[in-house]
């Protein structure tokens, strides 16, 4: 009886934090930070549940939508090759110090200190969990001397000027408050001659018909993305340079991100609701959500990865 009380108990907590996160996510007087920390509080409980496990198959603990490069089988391995476009556009090699910032559970960074040998990199995430769990996996795989994952703010940077090599944001420059704070940061905190690559949902360039699915959708974004953040790819390119940047593109890779991410998510999510011992009507509801925003989102958003150079001292 003792161990039925206390599993209770956890349980009661957990829930009790679930609505707290979804109160701070949805109060009109929090700030961006606080929903965007409140939010992925959220996403981490349900990675903890195994929701995006259970839905997407998953085993690693990235948070994004994934390159479908040629011969991507899973969700898994379009992460990983969303962190190797990511890396190869930064030019991240060895020897750099990279700031990865807005990094989640740090599963890039892991990735690139196998496969592109920086000599360091530093993290900054305003969620505090997943700074823990990060911090946790990185001792568990002997690599915690060369990355150091710490809390804070994307748009004030705790670093000197011309602190670091390469910047780098992996779909999550969309949430700082604004986005432009950060380019700016990216600017001051990079070596003359260093690079900025980010990876990016945004509008298309020519808006199309909102369904009500769309308008729902759209409420969430707006409590977790800034409207100044939310502009098209040429905006973009026009806030990169403004920031003092150089050589900049913005390269739309849409038709490798969200068309083949939801047809993998239809795919999956069939499966699922096919399966006799998938029985759970909460269950079954809540996959059958996320495939329709999924399918939703690869018809009414565009996805960029951007590169930029900070001028060298002899521009």
């Amino acid at each position: 009886m003792s161990d039925q009380l206390i599993n209770t108990k956890n349980e009661d907590t957990s829930q009790r934090g679930d609505r707290g996160s979804a109160r701070k996510f949805g109060r009109s007087t929090a700030s961006s930070d606080d929903k965007v920390r409140s939010f992925y509080e959220l996403l981490d409980r349900m990675h903890h549940n195994g929701f995006y496990s259970e839905i997407l198959g998953i085993k690693s603990m990235y948070m994004n939508f994934g390159y479908w490069a040629p011969g991507c089988g899973d969700h898994d391995e379009a992460c990983e090759a969303l962190a190797d476009e990511l890396g190869e556009a930064a030019g991240i090699t060895a020897g750099d110090r990279v700031l990865d910032v807005g990094f989640g559970y740090a599963e890039q960074d892991f990735h690139w200190l196998s496969t592109r040998n920086p000599k360091e990199i530093v993290g900054i995430n305003v969620t505090p969990v997943q700074v823990e769990v990060a911090r946790k996996r990185a001792e568990e795989l002997g690599l915690a001397d060369r990355l150091d994952l710490r809390t804070g703010s994307a748009t004030s940077l705790p670093f000197e000027d011309g602190s670091f090599d390469r910047v780098v944001a992996l779909e999550s420059s969309v949430h700082f408050d604004t986005r432009q704070k950060f380019l700016d940061e990216a600017f001051r905190v990079l070596r003359p001659g260093g690079v900025l690559a980010t990876t990016d949902p945004l509008p298309p360039e020519v808006p199309g018909r909102k369904s009500l699915v769309a308008r729902l959708d759209e409420w969430r974004r707006r409590r977790i993305i800034p409207a100044d953040n939310w502009y098209s790819r040429s905006t973009y390119a026009e806030r990169l340079t403004k920031a003092g940047f150089v050589n900049v593109e913005v390269r739309n890779i849409t038709d490798s991100v969200f068309k083949p991410n939801a047809e993998y998510v239809r795919k999956r999510c069939s499966e699922l609701l096919s399966d006799p011992q998938f029985t759970s009507y909460k269950q079954k509801n809540a996959v059958k959500v996320h495939r329709r925003l999924t399918e939703m989102r690869a018809t009414l958003m565009d996805y960029v990865i951007t590169v930029a150079e900070k001028p060298g001292a002899t521009d």
